[in-house]
């Protein structure tokens, strides 16, 4: 493993700011861009010793090896051809472990290195778990492995971490956006929402080229043999149904 760390920054000598914005323990939720599959190993990376819950694709874990990764990592893997609630309450059960838990909203890797629109999926799992968002700008990771490349090249990385923002403001989730774009020094793309948080929740696309939807229709609808409890403060309800450990 020495021998990977020792590749890894030889290849891709990374630079790390604003770490002091990163509670040290108790849940928090990453908010990143994302254009690369080397995303993933720098916020692990920029994180130091502390664990972090990647929300990724479902298909992802067909690989031997990034399966396995995943599963000891405790990845929340998204099913990209359904709504998944499941995903939704892994997120929440991974948030009130006191875990960290990260996000890439654009749902796939950007294709020309700029920041895409954002969906709002994950925000649902912040409010529900009471966990400040905190935005991680990443530079360079789009030269170093773009999206189509076969191999990767060699490139400095950078890695900014913003000051966490409050999950029950109304504007939380677009203030998180904003606050990505000012870090990379880019203009918000075309037609991002970029208004109150409550006009909507339904989210999708929350994790490393994911495609699945866990916002609205991740909600559950309450039936005769479903109970449903709303958390404090108002807000979206789940089940009360125990959720199963996930597997770290």
């Amino acid at each position: 493993m020495a021998f990977v760390h020792l590749l890894y920054f030889a290849l891709w000598p990374t630079r790390v700011r604003g770490r002091q914005h990163v509670p040290a323990r108790g849940r928090v939720m990453l908010v990143a861009n994302h254009c690369s599959y080397l995303d993933i190993p720098l916020l692990a990376k920029g994180m130091g010793r502390r664990h972090v819950a990647f929300v990724a694709r479902d298909t992802l874990a067909r690989s031997r090896v990034l399966g396995f990764v995943m599963r000891q990592s405790g990845a929340v893997l998204i099913d990209r051809q359904r709504g998944d609630r499941g995903a939704l309450r892994r997120m929440v059960d991974h948030l009130e472990a006191e875990d960290a838990v990260a996000v890439f909203p654009e749902g796939t890797r950007s294709v020309d290195g700029h920041l895409g629109r954002p969906k709002r999926g994950a925000l649902l799992a912040a409010r529900l778990a009471g966990a400040p968002l905190v935005p991680c700008a990443i530079r360079g990771s789009h030269r170093a492995w773009p999206k189509g490349a076969r191999w990767p090249r060699r490139s400095r990385l950078e890695l900014s971490f913003g000051p966490p923002l409050d999950p029950g403001d109304p504007e939380a989730f677009a203030r998180t956006w904003r606050t990505i774009a000012e870090m990379l020094g880019e203009e918000l793309p075309p037609k991002t929402d970029t208004g109150s948080d409550t006009e909507s929740d339904a989210g999708s696309d929350a994790g490393s080229d994911a495609g699945s939807s866990i916002g609205s229709r991740a909600q559950p609808q309450p039936g005769p043999e479903t109970n449903t409890a709303a958390p404090a403060g108002g807000g979206p309800s789940l089940p009360t149904n125990p959720i199963p450990p996930t597997p770290r």
